[in-house]
């Protein structure tokens, strides 16, 4: 489970007394050789085999320092061209929102088997999630082939890429005929994306 050469470990799972995991979040430590940057899609080993989801939403680097009146002290008050009396012993955090956990599985009708929402325990193993897992955290998965719209692209920091899809039925109904689109006023970027989507439903769905 440790070992997985298309998809190394970047980390493990990190609960404590004033920080614990809970069900809808938890945290996890990153190797220092590994870049992970917020809205990266993780995937966390859990119970029974399961994968649990989520979504990178924060970044923290702790040391072991008391304040950084601490750190100011140990470069020799402040001086910037000496190597600290004090090294200090630091790590990255990364604070992850759960998205869904995969029950361990498929059935044999290709769903995924009930999830298990319980928190993740302490020193689990953490990958990048691979497309299939992006796909299954957004729920893509469950969409029928022919339903799907193509509606962008995830880049993960490790260069993985999956396309976004839009369910038809909620695109253009019966549904619910809504897509909400956010961004800055004014750069014409939410008026450019109402415009390669509806040029996505034309290529896509037959008028027929």
């Amino acid at each position: 489970m440790n070992e997985n050469k298309g998809n190394p470990v970047i980390g493990k799972t990190s609960a404590t007394e004033r920080d614990p995991n809970t069900a809808d979040k938890f945290n996890f430590w990153i190797t220092p050789d590994v870049i992970v940057n917020p809205f990266d899609i993780v995937e966390a080993e859990h119970f029974n085999r399961s994968k649990t989801y989520g979504l990178v939403t924060n970044l923290e680097h702790r040391t072991d320092a008391v304040s950084h009146l601490a750190n100011f002290v140990s470069n020799n008050f402040g001086s910037v061209s000496e190597e600290p009396n004090t090294p200090r012993v630091g790590a990255t955090l990364a604070k992850v929102n759960v998205m869904m956990n995969d029950g361990g599985g498929k059935r044999p009708d290709g769903t995924y088997k009930d999830g298990i929402y319980m928190p993740i325990e302490n020193e689990k193993n953490v990958r990048f999630a691979e497309e299939s897992g992006i796909h299954a955290a957004l729920g893509i998965d469950t969409m029928k082939e022919e339903n799907r719209i193509p509606a962008g692209l995830i880049k993960m920091s490790n260069e993985i890429e999956a396309v976004v899809y839009l369910d038809k039925s909620y695109v253009i109904g019966p549904e619910s005929a809504h897509v909400n689109i956010s961004g800055i006023s004014g750069l014409a970027t939410k008026t450019s994306y109402a415009m390669f989507l509806l040029q996505s439903i034309l290529e896509k769905i037959d008028p027929s």
